[in-house]
């Protein structure tokens, strides 16, 4: 098939898709694509990367392209404008986002002890329009339908996009390996881990929206909404695993694990609020379990995946980073001041510029302050969670997996904190089950009269 054919192939069905999509929710406002295009971004590659393919970097510094930082600012101007329209308690919802917001602003006030300071700043602001964008999905007449407007949205986008850009445009969609040359399919991302991550997280999310229908006796009641869904499902599990002609281990894991969390905590409903009810002390003891036995863990889970057990060179690269960390551990080297910003040794001889590991990024630029902010931040998303489950169960199902996901995923690879589709994700959930406490405060006034 010609390129150029692919390509309005690829327009016809998304337009189609779209359309769906819009009849399942028909009270999304238009300003709902503000946070949607901030996520397509996310979830994709900087704008500037789009002009320039085939290219490692584009702009001065880490901060991005003049363009990245046009088209981002005026989505932030955007929203703030949809927002001062819109009327919202502020006081209850700062009260009921105070960790994620305390975890803002220390990162906002690390940037002043960064060697780059400017770059710092820029890199800051970017990752806090993540929030604006949350609140603007929290402003919609019901929140949670349009958190799934925006994730739907980005599946039907980008992962149909990913296999026209692998097959037809090489140029844009493949990339090939620093060190070894390999040919790797990229999709709209930079990278097949980035795909691989986009993919196990497009295809969960549309296996558990499935779920939730066939649940409650809908699934077959509109057959072009299962047939939407099971379209870009079936092209994101084979991106997934390698028909891009890579495949990103970890990806692939946590889409397993998550999958496997779904199908037990939908049908085990008593297990499932036992657990809710008991989330902090179940995500501590997982964490202390992991960490005493990884040993034994590690060799099972790699060569299951055909993998070595050093995670092809991470081993090294972990043991480097701590080193360093450990020169200032208490508050970091500064958010965003320390990869990609200047040439250093790991860029030199590993050919990275993150840490392969959530957990030692953060510790890196933030130091040991910084892990229990975010370590605050979890263990209130847990508290949502629970309530989440009394409001709306699928959600909190959802939420529980979801968060295994995102724990397990930082093992290998450095996404908390970044201006990346996984993490974006995260703060939109935080911020959208804000919703369960509003109706909760409204039973009671309604029990009360």
């Amino acid at each position: 098939m010609p390129p150029k054919l692919a390509l309005i192939g690829y327009i016809v069905i998304v337009i189609w898709l779209l359309r769906i999509e819009q009849k399942r929710n028909p009270a999304a406002s238009r300003a709902l694509w503000v946070p949607t295009f901030w996520l397509l971004i996310m979830g994709s590659r900087p704008v500037g990367r789009w002009f320039a393919p085939g290219s490692d970097s584009v702009g001065s510094d880490a901060a991005g392209s003049p363009l990245d930082r046009l088209v981002l600012n005026g989505l932030i101007l955007i929203a703030l404008l949809v927002l001062s329209r819109r009327k919202m308690d502020w006081s209850r919802i700062f009260k009921d986002n105070l960790w994620l917001i305390l975890l803002f602003v220390y990162l906002g006030t690390s940037v002043l002890w960064s060697d780059f300071t400017f770059s710092s700043f820029k890199r800051w602001f970017k990752i806090t329009g993540a929030v604006v964008m949350a609140f603007v999905v929290l402003s919609e007449l019901k929140p949670l339908q349009a958190m799934e407007s925006v994730i739907r949205r980005c599946a039907y986008v980008l992962i149909p996009l990913s296999i026209v850009l692998i097959k037809y445009f090489p140029e844009y969609g493949v990339v090939y390996s620093r060190w070894e040359g390999i040919r790797m399919g990229a999709g709209v991302t930079t990278h097949k881990n980035s795909l691989g991550v986009l993919c196990a997280l497009s295809a969960f999310f549309l296996i558990w929206a499935a779920l939730r229908k066939w649940r409650s006796g809908e699934f077959s009641k509109n057959r072009s909404h299962t047939y939407a869904d099971a379209l870009v499902i079936g092209i994101a599990l084979f991106l997934l695993f390698g028909g891009g002609g890579t495949y990103s281990a970890t990806s692939i894991f946590i889409f397993i694990v998550g999958i496997a969390s779904l199908l037990i905590l939908s049908r085990m409903k008593n297990l499932t609020r036992y657990m809710a009810n008991h989330l902090k002390a179940v995500m501590i003891t997982g964490i202390l379990i992991f960490l005493l036995f990884n040993s034994l863990l590690l060799p099972m889970v790699t060569s299951s995946f055909d993998r070595n057990e050093s995670l092809t060179g991470r081993a090294d690269i972990w043991r480097s980073v701590l080193e360093v960390a450990s020169r200032n551990p208490l508050l970091g080297t500064g958010y965003g001041g320390y990869w990609g910003l200047a040439p250093g040794a790991f860029t030199k001889n590993y050919g990275v510029k993150q840490s392969h590991n959530g957990y030692l990024d953060v510790y890196l630029q933030v130091g040991m302050v910084g892990i229990a902010a975010l370590f605050a931040f979890f263990l209130a998303f847990c508290g949502k969670i629970r309530r989440e489950l009394n409001h709306e169960f699928e959600w909190g199902v959802f939420g529980i997996c979801f968060l295994l996901m995102v724990l397990l995923y930082n093992y290998t690879e450095a996404d908390f904190l970044e201006t990346s589709y996984m993490w974006t994700t995260m703060v939109f959930l935080t911020v959208v089950f804000s919703e369960a406490s509003f109706n909760a405060d409204a039973v009671k006034e309604i029990e009360s009269e």
